[in-house]
């Protein structure tokens, strides 16, 4: 079948986007420092899950409820600290570990404890005068340092092992022993020089790169953060790379995670929250169904006169309600389809991405401070988020009527195009 004007022109476009705009944002995400840190984030997703279920229990705004829950909270509430506020120090093992796997010669569990003892030491020196511990940098507060230390160790014992500042063991020593004495040497030297920065010098990295960072987390919780960070993630998506690996889980998953640090935080104390952008939020407005708001595209097709449309719609239905769009994206297919462009780009995601925004700035519905998994089902995933906040429940289904709105015309042209292209095939057949 013949492209008109406009479809030639949106496959330019496409073009341009998988030449320009696509590599230098694959090449960051596949950088092996950045890839092990999103790594290391991700498998800390449960621990926050898990932390975030007493903030459900005694935060819900139902008044019956809190009073019942009352007596617990205390004891509720230290599952939350000893979980949310000491994020970063249970991050320390696994990006230790992630950042290990670079380089053959190390031991994923000796780079794991030098990366906690030199993130503690950097962050939490002991007062031994008072007998305490400053856990304050256990936080989302520290992750930022974290990254830093977590980097000079792995590289430093790669240097070391290299060029053999190690203490070499027999081969007829076993492996566990061997490497244990391997690693005293420059695990030494590290301990000694993050001892020397923070005690001796005086030097408190940690507030130093907080004072950095604060200013990006202000950035990043602005509306055009918000815009900028859907835009690239419809555009990456739609010439068919994973764009959420490279925006929400990549350069923004720092800042979510310490927005809904801090959120979660301050609904503890009794204080108000200070953020909007978190990763339950694009859960919530950017990703009903996954990208491109595409559960609303697959209701449409459910009945559609194509058989192909409908097929693909029916296969897609169950994986789409836990957010798992990559069968209707493929699929039908939505990616480098020109006729798609302008509504999974512009008008879905992006347009729920400001709709979200606004709402929350306005305070008609409530920002999110409760860490859900990125399978939760539409209309239960803002009402976990937020702790029951009925609002963000009928906010998130006006936005999904919408999208069924918005998607239909696009959705009935495309299903005209795929009903002449099986007519025109079962006629060749026939012939």
């Amino acid at each position: 079948m013949k492209t008109n004007k406009f479809e030639a022109t949106m496959d330019k476009f496409s073009g341009w986007i998988e030449k320009y705009i696509a590599p230098p944002l694959v090449a960051m995400g596949n950088q092996r420092h950045f890839a092990a840190i999103r790594a290391a984030l991700i498998r800390t997703i449960p621990l926050i899950i898990i932390g975030s279920l007493p903030l459900i229990l005694t935060s819900l705004p139902v008044e019956s409820w809190a009073n019942a829950m009352a007596p617990f909270a205390d004891k509720l509430n230290v599952l939350y600290t000893m979980t949310m506020n000491f994020m970063t120090l249970y991050l320390a093992i696994s990006l230790g570990a992630e950042l290990s796997r670079m380089y053959e010669e190390l031991d994923t569990t000796i780079v794991s404890i030098v990366t906690v003892a030199g993130y503690v030491i950097t962050v939490a020196p002991v007062n031994l005068e008072k007998g305490t511990l400053e856990v304050a940098g256990f936080s989302a507060k520290g992750m930022f340092t974290l990254f830093i230390v977590a980097i000079v160790v792995v590289e430093f014992m790669h240097f070391a092992y290299k060029h053999n500042i190690i203490i070499k063991l027999p081969k007829s020593v076993p492996e566990g022993i061997s490497q244990s004495f391997a690693s005293l040497l420059p695990m030494a030297i590290l301990l000694v020089f993050f001892w020397l920065l923070r005690v001796v010098l005086k030097f408190d990295l940690n507030s130093v790169l907080n004072a950095i960072v604060s200013p990006l987390l202000a950035v990043t919780d602005t509306w055009y953060a918000a815009f900028i960070c859907a835009l690239l993630l419809q555009l990456l998506w739609f010439v068919g790379i994973h764009g959420g690996s490279f925006t929400v889980w990549g350069v923004m998953y720092p800042f979510l995670l310490t927005n809904i640090a801090d959120n979660a935080a301050a609904v503890a104390a009794g204080e108000e929250m200070a953020h909007i952008l978190t990763e339950p939020f694009i859960y919530s407005w950017t990703m009903i169904g996954g990208t491109g708001m595409t559960l609303s595209l697959i209701v449409l097709w459910l009945r559609s006169r194509s058989s192909h449309l409908r097929e693909v719609a029916r296969l897609s239905l169950i994986p789409g309600i836990f957010c798992v769009n990559e069968p209707v994206m493929f699929g039908v297919p939505i990616v480098l389809n020109p006729l798609m462009f302008v509504p999974f780009v512009f008008l879905t995601s992006l347009l729920g991405t400001m709709y979200g925004y606004v709402l929350t700035v306005l305070g008609w519905v409530s920002p999110a401070y409760v860490q859900i998994p990125w399978t939760t089902p539409p209309l239960l995933q803002p009402y976990l988020s937020t702790g029951g906040d009925w609002r963000n429940v009928v906010a998130q289904a006006i936005l999904i009527v919408l999208m069924v709105i918005i998607w239909y015309p696009f959705a009935k042209l495309y299903e005209k195009r795929c009903i002449i292209e099986e007519q025109e095939t079962l006629k060749q057949k026939e012939s």
